[in-house]
């Protein structure tokens, strides 16, 4: 029975045994309704204690909703404001600097600076060390910046490796001893800012360690000032970004002031963008062809393909004024692809003409050798337009093959897999490695035309020579380009170079005047030849015409070519027409002495072989002549004509001599080099 029922039949009946058996019924009825009771109070108190669980959860669960919010809300607004990687501020937050402190600046008549940073050659760094390493390498520059400026002014991170300084003017530095204002310029306004500018080229290249390799970065500053250069933030860093640009195009690694000139640059440069993306589709673009003659025949062997932009309102624009802009903006793929096409398919049509089995040249940008299809489009180009692959020379720069030499290599090995030409041009400018450069399937170097501007200095021709040996040695043809002179050619000649390209035979030039050439069948004249077949030629270089007389008179029995000249002018104009084997010349002659003459004839033509004849030598000028080389033999006036004529028959002989040595010299760089072609083929195989 139920405590609580027993309890009241207690109080009101006395004791529960004593009630009428009658009651039995009732008083089970009321128990069970009293355990009905517990039951349902049991049920109501747990369902109230779950629910209390389940709303205290519920709670829970919406503080921590509420936490991750206000974090991810924190996070959001520090993402807007602060560079994740660096912890610098953002763009966002530093137009927001920027306003304020402009606004600062002109409430107290303050001046302001604003520096834009970019990091040289950083992507080089980070295609090779990867992101990881980039993204150390952008922090430590971060701490480096931070140390170069005050708390006051502000550091900031605009995209990759870019950055933006605010530098403030404080209050102290625009006031006098006695606290009264003071005219200010730039050097009293921020103090030393060209001192502090250099301090932050210095600091950021320091070496750094990273990936067990010693790094050296370098940056390239830009800066703009408030109020000559602008009192808008977004003008500011408009002109910063374009002293940046003239920053790097002077070398990289220096700061520029911003100029007015640079807005009218920057204007011309995005007016030329926009000229050069409609270009090519209105068929602007034409090519003109440089050719390249053989030293051996004389004759045209390949061709260059040059570009031009032949602009409506400008004229026809060289290469170096638009392809560096074709490069940034993406346009040179599309470009280059035409020049591949046209040029190949015009290299078709000389040959179907009947005009030679031409070689064709094309330089390759960065860009399209960066692009993973490459050659899948060489491939397809040759195919559409029926050109032999032999006759497709693809140029590349050294610095292009270096930048990644084991993806280089895969490349080059694809382009030679489908029996086109490779050459590196300008070759002698980059930074190319010699134990690397044997193993690019190189065919052909192109020596750069600085080298040979200044042929004539020791330095340049050591290094010509060194690059003609070393080539031949790897197998290599050798092709000079910029040959202006006839002095540059004859030691080109001489030291057995293969080809030359330049104004002295021909400039670049549209395709009718390239056909009219090579209709023409023209050629380089045979005393430019490696081995032309010529008589024995002897110059007689006097100012005595009676003396030029008696010499011919005296040799005229020998079996040579004479030419006479009665000064050293006379004489250099008669070397510059004829391939002469042997000089005579007076010692005193009014313009200059015959020493002075014989060394420029060595400079011009150092196989000719010198002999000086005279009556009024000085012996000291004759014993140094002939110690610096520059004369093979003295005479003395007046001479004994069979003595003359033996010295004579002995000079021919001597340059005989070194022309058959040249000639072997050069059967055996044929040899050497039909070996090292058998030898790749079979290694290729």
């Amino acid at each position: 029975m139920h405590s609580l029922l027993r309890r009241q039949i207690s109080r009101l009946f006395g004791d529960a045994k004593a009630l009428p058996r009658e009651l039995d019924k009732l008083f089970q009825a009321i128990n069970a309704t009293y355990k009905q009771a517990d039951i349902d109070r049991a049920m109501t108190e747990r369902s109230l204690d779950i629910a209390s669980q389940e709303m205290l959860q519920q709670n829970r669960a919406l503080a921590e909703e509420l936490r991750i919010r206000k974090a991810a809300e924190s996070q959001l607004i520090y993402l807007t404001n602060y560079d994740e990687l660096t912890g610098l501020v953002n763009r966002n937050l530093l137009n927001d600097r920027l306003k304020h402190a402009l606004v600062t600046a002109n409430r107290h008549q303050h001046k302001l600076v604003v520096l834009t940073l970019g990091l040289d050659h950083f992507k080089v760094i980070n295609d090779s060390l990867g992101p990881a390493i980039g993204n150390e390498l952008l922090k430590i520059v971060t701490e480096r910046l931070s140390v170069c400026v005050r708390g006051s002014d502000t550091v900031a991170r605009l995209s990759g490796d870019e950055f933006a300084l605010i530098l403030i003017e404080q209050s102290e530095e625009i006031l006098r001893a006695d606290n009264q204002p003071k005219e200010i310029d730039v050097d009293s306004f921020y103090p030393r800012l060209n001192e502090i500018l250099q301090r932050i080229l210095t600091t950021v290249s320091r070496t750094v360690l990273l990936a067990g390799q010693e790094l050296q970065i370098t940056c390239s500053i830009g800066v703009s000032q408030y109020p000559q250069d602008g009192d808008d933030p977004d003008v500011l860093l408009m002109n910063a970004n374009a002293a940046l640009s003239s920053a790097k195009q002077l070398g990289r690694n220096n700061y520029q002031f911003y100029t007015s000139d640079l807005s009218v640059r920057l204007n011309e440069k995005l007016m030329m963008q926009g000229k050069l993306r409609l270009a090519l589709e209105r068929e602007e673009f034409i090519l003109h062809y440089q050719p390249q003659v053989d030293f051996r025949t004389g004759h045209i062997v390949g061709v260059e393909a040059l570009i031009r932009w032949n602009q409506p309102d400008f004229g026809l624009i060289p290469p170096g004024k638009f392809i560096g802009l074709a490069e940034e903006t993406g346009l040179i793929l599309p470009i280059g692809a035409w020049v591949i096409r046209t040029a190949c398919g015009q290299c078709k049509s000389w040959q179907d003409q009947g005009l030679g089995k031409l070689r064709i040249a094309i330089n390759l940008s960065v860009r399209q050798f960066a692009e993973p299809n490459l050659v899948n489009f060489v491939r397809e180009v040759l195919l559409e337009t029926g050109l032999e692959p032999q006759y497709l020379e693809i140029e590349l720069t050294e610095s292009l093959v270096m930048t990644d030499v084991e993806r280089s290599i895969d490349i080059l090995r694809g382009l030679k897999a489908l029996g086109i030409q490779l050459s590196i041009d300008d070759f002698g400018t980059g930074y190319s490695s010699l134990s690397y450069l044997k193993r690019f399937p190189i065919d052909i170097l192109k020596i750069d035309q600085s080298f040979v501007r200044d042929i004539q200095k020791s330095d340049d021709a050591a290094i010509v020579k060194a690059i003609i040996s070393m080539a031949h040695s790897l197998g290599m043809h050798v092709i000079a380009e910029g040959v202006e002179t006839e002095a540059q050619c004859d030691f080109l000649r001489i030291n057995l170079c293969d080809e030359i390209q330049g104004f002295l035979f021909s400039k670049g030039i549209p395709k009718s005047e390239m056909e009219m050439l090579l209709r023409e069948k023209r050629r380089l004249p045979d005393r430019l030849l490696h081995f032309a077949q010529h008589d024995r030629t002897l110059l007689l270089v006097d100012d005595d015409e009676n003396i030029l007389a008696t010499l011919k008179r005296a040799l005229r029995s020998e079996k040579c070519t004479i030419l006479t000249a009665n000064s050293a002018k006379a004489g250099l104009e008669l070397l510059a027409l004829y391939q002469i084997d042997v000089i005579i010349s007076d010692q005193q002659m009014p313009e200059m002495t015959g020493i002075e003459f014989l060394h420029i004839v060595k400079q011009k033509c150092p196989e000719t072989i010198r002999i000086v004849l005279s009556g009024y030598a000085d012996m000291q000028s004759i014993v140094d002549g002939i110690n610096q080389g520059v004369i093979y033999q003295f005479m003395m006036k007046p001479w004994n004509d069979t003595s003359l004529r033996c010295y004579i028959e002995d000079a021919f002989k001597q340059k005989e001599l070194i022309d058959e040595n040249r000639r072997l010299k050069s059967a055996m760089h044929a040899l050497n080099l039909h070996a090292l072609k058998q030898n790749r083929l079979t290694v290729s195989h």
